[in-house]
């Protein structure tokens, strides 16, 4: 009557392998957009922003944070991050399978005949029915067992900071895609204007050589200059379905989706920015990768654990019980109790070798996360001084603008009143649309050293 029970409460908890009994993944991200809210291993705490929104992305146009959360939710490194953060926590959970006894059911049936050497009567052809049930609980192994489950934790906050630090490169991705989106159009627009200003100006030379106050090589000039513009005008507008195919691709959808962004406000290049020591601690509070890297560190402290470990016995309790007989169902009891005792004595010196290998593994992830935080500063400090360039650059960009629209102003007077020349006039208005490419060139580069920056400090 007892195996029968027995067998039922094996059955059960066998049943429960779907469930989580450790809670291993509690306090995971509910979705690949949700960042990993782990241990603060820097006194520190980033943040994270995402959610899921409306998939009909040409309903209504779309603001910078609506395209980084549908960033956030349909890129496919966001998922694939994600499900590793849940395969470390499974394994986490594996690991702390040593601190529970193994039970296992066995049944033989078996038919033969069995030569006894000490009787000289043979008991001839036998059947044989067994069902036992067994377990095994590990007791003691210097400390090995812990330190697995540290290293399976620990891989755990690795797992979450890697996926943190995939969130923000496609933030920054998706935010970089979407500025040059921006530039791309008002690029496009330019050109356009430029196209209409050759136009203008075609008509005007045909129109003085009709006068007879023009000669035949100013009509010229300006159907070539025209020609040019409209061959611009082509790779502008090329320009923007690339940049549209690259926003979307970023943001996980369709290459060819239309995408109704908005214009942002206008970059303010006097904003007041935080100062540059303020941006590196809060980079060493916030950025993932060095979480991850402090992360790595814990993994091989564990390391040095278990192979330290392996110089101690390991103690197990074994048992087992069941039923074995010549008849079905078998009728005899059997069982057994004891310990068991595990100390390899000589491994051809392999335990020494893998303790020095651990210790030299811990160093190494410590020198790496040395490397993150320098690297990391470096990254913060040129992220600062490329805002700070980009922000001066846009003021002498407006002024510049400024300077060629009243030079086009005065060649275009000039050459309408027969006191300037076509190639003054076709000079100002060049350098006028180059003016143009500079200042939409300043503001692209504001807003990218401004996301960069965002990145570099971990928000």
């Amino acid at each position: 009557m007892r195996l029968p029970v027995l067998m039922i409460l094996i059955a059960a908890l066998a049943g429960c392998a779907s469930a989580d009994p450790w809670k291993v993944t509690t306090g995971l991200p509910a979705s690949p957009s949700e960042p990993f809210e782990g241990e603060d291993l820097t006194d520190g705490d980033g943040d994270g922003s995402g959610g899921l929104l409306d998939p009909d992305l040409g309903a209504r146009p779309l603001h910078l944070d609506e395209c980084v959360a549908i960033a956030l939710e349909r890129n496919p490194r966001t998922s694939a991050s994600w499900e590793e953060l849940r395969s470390a926590a499974a394994r986490h959970g594996r690991s702390r399978a040593e601190a529970l006894p193994m039970i296992g059911l066995s049944s033989r049936a078996s038919r033969g005949e069995t030569v006894l050497l000490d009787r000289p009567e043979q008991p001839g052809i036998l059947t044989r029915y067994e069902g036992v049930a067994g377990v095994r609980w590990l007791l003691f192994d210097g400390g090995g067992r812990a330190a697995r489950t540290d290293a399976a934790a620990a891989e755990v906050l690795a797992s979450g900071f890697r996926h943190n630090t995939v969130l923000q490169e496609v933030v920054l991705a998706t935010k970089q895609a979407y500025y040059s989106l921006l530039a791309a159009r008002s690029f496009d627009r330019l050109a356009q204007e430029s196209v209409g200003q050759r136009e203008v100006q075609l008509r005007v030379a045909e129109a003085r050589h009709r006068a007879g106050a023009a000669a035949r090589s100013d009509v010229l000039r300006a159907r070539t200059e025209l020609a040019d513009a409209e061959l611009a005008a082509v790779r502008a507008r090329n320009a923007v379905r690339r940049a549209e195919g690259r926003l979307a691709s970023s943001m996980g959808v369709r290459v060819s989706t239309r995408l109704p962004i908005v214009e942002p406000p206008a970059p303010d290049p006097n904003q007041d920015l935080t100062d540059a020591e303020a941006l590196l601690e809060a980079a060493g509070r916030n950025r993932p990768e060095l979480r991850t890297a402090l992360a790595r560190t814990r993994i091989q402290e564990a390391g040095v654990r278990q192979a330290r470990a392996r110089a101690w016995p390991a103690v197990s309790l074994e048992g087992n019980a069941g039923r074995v007989d010549r008849t079905f169902p078998p009728g005899l009891t059997t069982w057994g109790v004891g310990l068991a005792l595990d100390l390899p004595l000589f491994t051809g010196f392999d335990r020494t070798y893998h303790v020095q290998a651990s210790r030299a593994d811990l160093a190494r992830a410590v020198a790496e996360a040395r490397a993150s935080l320098q690297g990391i500063e470096l990254e913060v400090w040129t992220a600062f001084t490329r805002v700070v360039e980009a922000a001066e650059s846009i003021e002498a960009a407006r002024r510049l603008v400024a300077s060629a629209e009243e030079s086009v102003r005065v060649a275009e007077g000039e050459y309408r009143s027969g006191t300037g020349t076509i190639t003054g006039l076709i000079d100002t208005q060049t350098a006028r649309t180059s003016a143009g490419h500079r200042l939409i060139q300043s503001r692209l580069d504001w807003h990218s050293a401004m996301a960069q920056l965002e990145r570099a400090t971990g928000r």
